[in-house]
C-alpha cells in the first residue's frame, strides 16, 4: 500500500468532515466527533480531529488509488467548507503534475448503434493499468476549433490533491459516460452516446462527426462500481441504457437480473445479455414520462435485492424517495444516480447535499 497524510487546520474542519460523513454513511463511519474512516477497494483514508486541526492519513492500492482518496478528501471538504482550502500532502505519490488516472486517447471507429445512439471506440495507452471494474470515466474533449498543430491542454493535479482544468481559449468538454466494453487485447474501449439535437457543443455531436485519429482525454475510470448481489433490479433510461448492458453481462450467472430500460420506441431497443423489459415514450419528450416511477412502484423489494438506477433528474428523485421512504431500503442496499437534467447542460450532481452541491 502507498501511503500520504496531510492537515488541515480550520474552526470548522470537523464539521465539514462530520457533515461529509454523514452524507455518505454507506462509505464513511465515525462519529460526530472523529475519527472518519472511508474504505474503498482502491483505498482509504482516516480523518482525526486534533483541536482545530484535521489529521488526514490516505492509502492507496496502488498511484492511482493514493491520488482518488486524496481528491475525493480534498474536494468533498471544500465543497463542505464552502473554501478553496490548500493542503500539504506528505509521503507516497506525487504530489503535483498529471493525473496517474488521465489517458489521452484516440478515436479508431464510430458507428450508429440505432437512430439514438453513437458507438465510439477508443485506444487507450496503458488500459490495463486502470481499475476496470468501475463504470463511469469522464470524457474530455479540446475546444472545437482548436488548430491541429496545437496539442490540448489537459488537467493537472495540484499539491492539495484536486485537479486543476485549463481555462479560456483551451477550456474542455467535459461529460461523464460509461465505459460500455473493454478490449484488453487490442487496449480499445467502447464509449456509447446518446445523441440529441441542440445547438451547443455537446459530447453526443462530437461523437457523431469524429474521425479515426480524433484524440481526446480520459479521467478514470470511477464513480461506481460493478453492483455485486444475489438479485439486481436496474432501471434507466437510455442515458443509462450503457450502463445497464454492461452490468448484465458482467454479473455473475447466479444473478437473477431484472433489467427494466425507457427508450423512445422499438428503433432504439439493443440486444442485451439477458431479457429486459422495455418501456416506450412513444414520441414524449425524454425525461417527461413516469415509465420508470411507475414500472418500480409494481415491484416488492427483497432482502438479498440491490437497486441500480439511473435517468433524468426528476426521475431520479422520485425513484430515490420510493427506494429510501416506501420500500425503506438501506443506503448500501441502492444507487440511484441522475444522468442528466432537462434544460440544463453538463453534469448533475448524483446525491446533491446543498444548494452549492456541484
Amino acid at each position: 500500500m502507498l501511503h500520504a497524510n496531510t492537515q488541515l487546520d480550520h474552526p470548522n474542519g470537523a464539521v465539514a468532515m462530520f457533515r461529509f460523513a454523514a452524507d455518505h454513511p454507506e462509505y464513511i463511519t465515525g462519529t460526530e466527533t472523529g475519527p472518519w474512516r472511508m474504505r474503498l477497494p482502491l483505498g482509504s483514508f482516516e480523518v482525526r480531529q486534533d483541536g482545530t486541526v484535521l489529521l488526514v492519513e490516505a492509502e492507496g492500492v496502488n498511484p492511482i488509488g493514493l491520488s482518488y482518496m486524496k481528491l475525493i478528501f480534498v474536494d468533498h471538504i471544500r465543497e463542505y467548507l464552502a473554501e478553496d482550502v490548500e493542503l500539504e500532502w506528505k509521503g507516497d505519490g506525487q504530489t503535483q503534475g498529471i493525473p496517474p488516472f488521465f489517458r489521452q486517447v484516440r478515436v479508431t471507429a464510430s458507428r450508429r448503434l440505432t437512430p439514438s445512439m453513437q458507438r465510439v471506440t477508443l485506444a487507450v495507452p496503458d488500459l490495463q493499468g486502470l481499475p476496470l471494474d468501475e463504470l463511469h470515466v469522464r470524457l474530455l474533449l479540446p475546444p472545437k476549433h482548436r488548430p491541429a498543430n496545437l496539442p490540448p491542454v489537459w488537467p493537472m493535479l495540484t499539491a492539495s490533491g484536486a485537479l486543476s482544468f485549463p481555462t479560456g481559449a483551451d477550456a474542455l468538454l467535459a461529460r461523464v459516460y460509461t465505459i460500455r466494453h473493454v478490449d484488453l487485447a487490442r487496449s480499445e474501449v467502447d464509449v456509447d452516446f446518446v445523441l440529441h439535437p441542440t445547438k451547443e457543443a455537446s459530447a453526443g455531436g462530437w461523437a457523431a462527426t469524429c474521425r479515426a485519429g480524433d484524440v481526446a482525454g480520459l479521467l478514470g475510470p470511477g464513480g461506481g462500481a460493478i453492483p455485486a448481489a444475489p438479485r439486481l433490479l436496474l432501471l434507466g433510461d437510455e442515458t443509462a441504457l450503457p450502463a445497464i448492458a454492461r452490468i448484465l453481462e458482467v454479473a455473475s450467472p447466479k444473478t437473477i437480473c431484472q433489467a427494466i430500460i425507457e427508450v423512445n420506441g422499438p428503433e432504439d431497443e439493443q440486444v442485451m445479455a439477458r431479457p429486459v423489459e422495455w418501456l416506450h415514450r412513444r414520441g414524449a419528450a425524454p425525461g417527461t414520462t413516469q415509465l420508470l416511477v411507475e414500472a418500480l412502484a409494481r415491484r416488492q423489494p427483497s432482502e438479498d435485492l440491490y437497486l441500480w438506477a439511473g435517468c433524468e433528474f426528476d426521475g431520479f428523485r422520485d425513484i430515490r424517495r420510493h427506494v429510501r421512504s416506501v420500500w425503506k431500503m438501506p443506503r448500501d442496499r441502492h444507487m440511484v444516480t441522475a444522468y442528466w437534467r432537462r434544460g440544463a447542460a453538463g453534469e448533475v450532481p448524483e446525491e446533491p447535499h446543498h444548494s452549492s452541491a456541484a
